[in-house]
C-alpha cells in the first residue's frame, strides 16, 4: 500500500470509533502479509479517492479471479469488516463482484459495519470494558453481582498468599514465560480436543513478533504474568495498539485452578490501567461465565456469508443452507454440518497442505 492509502486508513481508524480494536490497526495487515503469501487488501475509490478498505486472504487466479475469500488471520483476528468512515455507504454485493470475489465468509464482524451486516446473523456479544476513567470510577459503576464476585475474588488473593509473596510481573519480556503461555495452550487445545492453531508456523511467528516488539511500538503485544511465590500462575497475552488492550492468549497453572489465577491477573491489570495506559479491555467475543462481570460496553459481532458467483458461491449457499435447516429443524445433530465447516475453515486457514489438513480433519473426527 502507498503512504496515500495509510494515511486514509489511519484517518478512517481515528474516526470511526467501531475500529477502536487493534486488528484494524494499518500495522497488523502489514504485519500478516510479511508473513502469509495469500494477505490482500480490497481499495474501493470513489472520485479516484480511497473511500473504504477490506483486507482478505485468498488465492487468486492468473485471470484475477478470488474465488473463496476469508478475513486476514482467520483464525486468530477476533473482529474484522471494511476500514473506512462511520457514515460510509456503499453496495458490497456490486463491489465484490467487480472485484472478482466468489464467496466471502466472516466470522466476527463488528456489528456497527452496516456495509456487510446484512448478510450475517448477530452472534454472542463482546465483553469489552471501557475503563477510561480508571479502575476506581469503573469498579463505582458495577451492580451487586460483581460486588459479590469481588468479594470471592479477595478470598482467594487471601488463599494464594499463603503460597508466598503474591506478585504481577506488567510488560514481561521473559522468553521463558512467553514459552510456558504458549505450552500451557497447546496442552489445553489437547485436552479439549480443539485444534491447535498454534500448530501452524506464521501463528506463532506472529504472536513472537508483536510480543518482542515491546511497549515503545504502538502496535504491539504485551504480556503480563501473575506470580504465586516463586511459581508462575498465570499469563496474559494481548494485542494492543497503546490505548485497547485485547485479551487474546491467556492460560494459568492448572494446580492453581481453585484460585482463579486469570481472574486474579485481570483485576491486577485493571489496578493499573492508569500506568499502563489503557482506556479500554477487550476479552473478546461472549458474555458467559467470569465475563458476564466485565461488560460494560454494548459491542455486538455477526457472522455469516456474501456468495457472489461460481462455484464457490454454490457450496457457500449449499452449506448455509444445511445450517439454517438443520438448525432450525434437527435439534443438537442439526448443528453438526456448521461445527464441520467451521473447523475445516479454521484449519485450512492454518495450514496450506492438503496433507495437514486431512489429518487435522481425522484427527478432529477421532476427537469427537
Amino acid at each position: 500500500m502507498c503512504d496515500r492509502e495509510l494515511a486514509a486508513w489511519g484517518h478512517f481508524r481515528n474516526a470511526n470509533p467501531a475500529l477502536y480494536s487493534p486488528y484494524f490497526h494499518s500495522g497488523y495487515t502489514q504485519l500478516l502479509a510479511g508473513l502469509c503469501p495469500d494477505v490482500h487488501v480490497l481499495v474501493v475509490e470513489q472520485a479516484g479517492a480511497p473511500i473504504a478498505f477490506l483486507p482478505f486472504q485468498a488465492k487468486i487466479s492468473p485471470s484475477g479471479k478470488i474465488g473463496f475469500a476469508r478475513p486476514i488471520g482467520t483464525p486468530m483476528t477476533d473482529y474484522h469488516g471494511f476500514i473506512c468512515a462511520p457514515d460510509t455507504k456503499f453496495d458490497a454485493y456490486s463491489v465484490l463482484k467487480q472485484a472478482g470475489f466468489g464467496a466471502y465468509h466472516f466470522s466476527a464482524l463488528v456489528e456497527a459495519q452496516t456495509i456487510l451486516s446484512p448478510y450475517g446473523r448477530k452472534t454472542a456479544p463482546c465483553t469489552v470494558m471501557d475503563i477510561s476513567l480508571g479502575a476506581e470510577a469503573w469498579r463505582a459503576g458495577r451492580d451487586s453481582s460483581y460486588c459479590r464476585h469481588l468479594k470471592s475474588h479477595r478470598r482467594r488473593v487471601r488463599k494464594a498468599e499463603t503460597l508466598g509473596p503474591r506478585r504481577v510481573e506488567f510488560m514481561s519480556s521473559d522468553k521463558a514465560v512467553f514459552d510456558q503461555l504458549i505450552s500451557w495452550k497447546r496442552e489445553k487445545f489437547a485436552e479439549t480436543g480443539k485444534y491447535d492453531v498454534l500448530s501452524a508456523g506464521w501463528t506463532l511467528a506472529m504472536l513472537e513478533d508483536l510480543w518482542r516488539r515491546g511497549s515503545k511500538k504502538e502496535l504491539r503485544a504485551d504480556m503480563h504474568a501473575l506470580y504465586f511465590g516463586d511459581q508462575l500462575a498465570a499469563v496474559d497475552l494481548g494485542l494492543c495498539d497503546g490505548t485497547t488492550f485485547h485479551s487474546w492468549m491467556v492460560a494459568y497453572n492448572a494446580n492453581f485452578q481453585t484460585l482463579a489465577p486469570g481472574i486474579q491477573l485481570l483485576e491486577a491489570m485493571i489496578d493499573e490501567v492508569s500506568t499502563l495506559g489503557y482506556k479500554r479491555i477487550d476479552l473478546g467475543e461472549g458474555t458467559d461465565g467470569y465475563k458476564r462481570h466485565y461488560a460494560s460496553e454494548d459491542i455486538a459481532v455477526s457472522a455469516g456469508f456474501i456468495a457472489l458467483g461460481g462455484p464457490v458461491a454454490a457450496l457457500s449457499k449449499l452449506y448455509g443452507g444445511l445450517e439454517n435447516f438443520g438448525e432450525s429443524k434437527l435439534g443438537r445433530a442439526g448443528k453438526l454440518p456448521g461445527k464441520v465447516r467451521r473447523r475445516y475453515s479454521q484449519i485450512s486457514a492454518c495450514d496450506a497442505t492438503l496433507t495437514g489438513r486431512s489429518k487435522a480433519m481425522l484427527q478432529a473426527v477421532t476427537n469427537r
